[in-house]
Order: structure tokens, then sequence, then C-alpha cells
């Protein structure tokens, strides 16, 4: 193989992983949010295809202005990847509601490409009334009806209308068809239309509740729901897997190392807990950890108490019950009373949900009756003893 073909085929393949990398970071990639990813995918688009189809159960969508990548559900064990709003705080089922209503409105037949936020707010309020949904004060349904408005954004499902492009055909003709009189009073959105219809795997008009969306994919090959478990979550413990994955995952562990790394770029760690496949570069991280912010400083402090306090090891799960949590909270709320935020000081009980919650989606602890379990690498935040540091 010549130097220049070998060069060549190689910058292929890291152009495939990298197309690969971007729609695990982002299922959603348009021209008009980040066209130079937008441009990679669409020139691997088949061998993509048929990687994340084969090998993950995916399905991936390349038309001429977005790709979308379709993932199965994963298990009830994997972390919860919630929506969330600009605080960071969850969305709840009325947020979830009110996203499926602006979708619908946005993708009702006769709605152009170019709409009014207020005509969309009053048809949101309209269908909500005509389902029995309830969003509350106005404050509430103005703040869940901007988390929508904002996810679609990011998704590049709508756009901001620049002011100057509102009025057109007859509406900027007339003499006195300027500003607010020319468009309607208020900001106005462009539609992707022909993104809407993606959002989801399938239709679920023609289904009879929402179990029936996650049974599809009950009966997929071990090897496939593992591939997706190491792909995807951020820690996978082997009390976790079923005795085929778990065989797998001891017989083809070099074939699995290959896969990772010539698929996404990510190495994989096996141990006796379990199994950990992570990018070296940090990109394709969640949520970095430890970080700044009360959350992620609380996290780090309550794992450090906890695995210094009952020796916790890599070898070990360790049951910590809520009076154990809350007193160690409130020790590190009342220590940092003038540095963390002031409604985490004041409410230990928010403390420890969000705490929790979060510690839950890093991998680092399960839920468990009357508390939390903290799972095998939750140990590597164990502090070093002095004697230790200085060999």
């Amino acid at each position: 193989m010549s130097t220049s073909y070998a060069s060549a085929v190689s910058g292929d393949v890291s152009g495939r992983r990298d197309a690969a990398r971007a729609l695990l970071q982002q299922p959603i990639v348009t021209a008009a949010t980040d066209r130079e990813a937008f441009g990679l995918v669409r020139r691997h688009a088949p061998a993509l295809k048929s990687m994340f189809a084969d090998r993950l159960g995916y399905r991936l969508v390349v038309e001429p202005t977005f790709a979308r990548l379709i993932k199965a559900p994963l298990g009830p064990t994997s972390p919860h990847r919630a929506l969330r709003h600009a605080d960071g705080s969850e969305f709840g089922a009325i947020t979830y509601a009110c996203l499926a209503l602006v979708c619908a409105a946005l993708i009702e037949p006769g709605t152009g490409e170019r709409v009014s936020v207020d005509d969309l707010l009053e048809q949101v309020r309209a269908d909500a009334r005509e389902n029995g949904i309830v969003f509350g004060d106005p404050v509430s349904e103005e703040r869940n009806f901007a988390a929508a408005l904002r996810v679609l954004e990011e998704w590049g499902v709508i756009t901001e209308s620049a002011r100057g492009d509102e009025a057109t055909g007859d509406e900027a003709t007339g003499d006195e068809a300027t500003g607010d009189e020319a468009t309607g009073d208020g900001p106005h959105l462009d539609v992707h239309r022909d993104l809407l219809p993606h959002l989801l795997d399938t239709p679920l008009h023609g289904m009879p509740g929402p179990a029936a969306a996650l049974a599809r994919h009950e009966h997929e090959p071990a090897a496939r729901r593992l591939y997706r478990r190491l792909v995807e979550d951020p820690f996978v413990a082997r009390d976790e897997l079923d005795d085929e994955a778990a065989a797998i995952l001891a017989r083809d562990r070099h074939e699995l190392t290959r896969m990772l790394e010539d698929d996404f770029g990510l190495v994989l760690e096996v141990r006796a807990e379990g199994a950990l496949a992570y990018d070296p570069a940090g990109m394709l991280t969640d949520e970095a950890f430890p970080g700044s912010g009360t959350l992620k400083h609380a996290c780090l402090l309550l794992l450090t108490e906890l695995t210094e306090r009952f020796g916790a090891s890599a070898a070990t799960t360790l049951h910590v019950d809520v009076h154990t949590l809350d007193s160690v909270l409130a020790d590190l709320a009342a220590a940092r009373s003038r540095t963390w935020k002031s409604i985490y000081v004041r409410d230990l009980a928010l403390l420890r949900r969000d705490v929790v919650a979060l510690l839950v989606r890093l991998g680092l602890a399960r839920p468990h009756e009357n508390g939390f379990e903290l799972t095998a690498p939750a140990a590597r935040y164990r502090p070093v003893p002095a004697e230790s540091k200085c060999r």
C-alpha cells in the first residue's frame, strides 16, 4: 500500500469516527447548526447507517438539510437522562406535555414554515384545554412553553426569524405595512418542517401505550444490548448483566475493545466489578465530574466522606441509608453555607434529591430501599492516605 493511499484511508476512518462521535453527542445535526459535522455525516452516511444499525440497533436518517440518529431505549438500570430547564432542573410531565403540544401544533397540516410565537402559544393553550392538560399558573405556563421552544431551537427544529425578514409578500407592499403592523405583534419562528416527523422513533397514534414503544426492543441480541450499554452508560456493573451478556464481555473483550476504538475512539476498561468505555479526550462525556457548582462539589465531598468513613473499595458496593446521607449533607452544607447555593443550604431535602440524582446519572450510585448504593467506581474518590502520597 502506498504512503499516500494509506494516509487517505486513515483520514477516511478518522472522519467516519468523528462523524459517529458527533452524532452520539448530538443525535440531531443540521446544516444550519453545525455545517462541518453535518458534512462529515453526509460523506460517511452509508458506513454510519450500517454501523449504527448492526452494532447498536439505531436508525440513522440523513436528508439534504439534517441528520437524525434515532436511538433505541436503554435498559431500566441505565442512568436517567432527562431534558432540562435553563436552570438545570429536570423536565417534569407537564413540560414534556407542553413540548409534545408545541410539536403537534408545528406539524399540523396548514401550518407554514414561519409562525408567530403568540399564535403558537394560543394553539398550545387550546390543545391543552381540549386534552384536559393543566399547565398551572401563567408563570408556570410561560416557563414550560419557553423551555419547549429552547429545546426545539437547540435541536434545529425552529429558529427565531430575523425581524427584517418577517414582512414578506403582500404584507410588505402596502404604504402602511411596516414593523409589527405588517407581521403581527411578537416574534416569529422559522420552522424546519422536514425534521419534525423524525423527532420520534415511530408515530405514536397507532400504539396502545408508552410500554409498546419499549417492548419493540426487548428481544434484541445480547451482543447488541451489551455494546449499546458500553457506548451509552458511564459504567456497566457486572451484576447488572444477564448471563449471556456477561459471557460475551468475558469472551469477546478484545474484539469489543477494537470495535469501540474503531467506531467511536473509546477505550474499554474491564475489571471484576464491571466495565467502562471512556473517551480519553473527554468529548463524549455527558457531564464532567468533578466540576464546578454546588451540586458537583457536594457530590465529590459526599463521596470522599462516605468512602473514607466506611472504607469502600472497588470490590464492594456500599449501602447508605437516608439518615446517614442527611447527616453528612447537613454537616457539609453547614460548613459551606457561604459558598453553596442558598436554596440548597436552606432545603436539605432538595439537596439530597439533586445530589442522589446526579450520582445516579454519573453511574456512581443506584437507588436502593431507604437510601442508595454507591457503585464500585465511587471508590476512586476515596482519599489517598498521606503516607501513600509520599511514596
